[in-house]
């Protein structure tokens, strides 16, 4: 038989890397960012989304990086990319809504947690962490209202 097998496109864009090699690299990436060695997360993260583009766990890893570092127009391009790759991702909207609040778009960052809380009324969100993440980004967000007002 001369047929080809057609490859994913999940397969061309990884370029020889296999899913499983990926998550091993991410985990490494999340190990150094866990331990506050930034620079080599940075490294890995960065390189992961070379080779993986549409791999939104790397992109919130460089936009809580970027966010740490200060950096947000790269940390809001980053959880833009990661909502591209996942539009699903309530994680990626937080963390979108994180960047808006530190540059101070504070009616995008309005219009994503209420896009959020939507979902957590409707009992799509059942993760701890993301209910905790969404609650701390609410309060700065109502917190930077109440001083507008004030």
């Amino acid at each position: 038989m001369n047929s080809k097998r057609e490859r994913r496109p999940s397969e061309v864009l990884k370029r020889g890397y296999s899913d499983a090699e990926v998550e091993n690299l991410y985990a490494l990436g999340r190990f150094y960012l866990e331990n506050g060695e930034l620079g080599k997360a940075k490294n890995i993260m960065a390189g992961l989304v070379e080779v993986a583009p549409d791999y939104y766990h790397a992109w919130l890893g460089l936009a809580y990086i970027h966010i740490y570092q200060e950096n947000y127009d790269q940390a809001i391009f980053a959880s833009r990319q990661a909502l591209r790759a996942n539009p699903q991702s309530i994680a990626a909207l937080l963390y979108q809504v994180a960047c808006l609040l530190c540059v101070g778009d504070y009616n995008a960052a309005g219009t994503y947690l209420g896009e959020v809380g939507e979902k957590i009324e409707a009992g799509k969100v059942d993760r701890p962490e993301l209910l905790r993440f969404y609650k701390a980004q609410l309060a700065r967000y109502n917190n930077r209202r109440a001083q507008d007002v004030a």
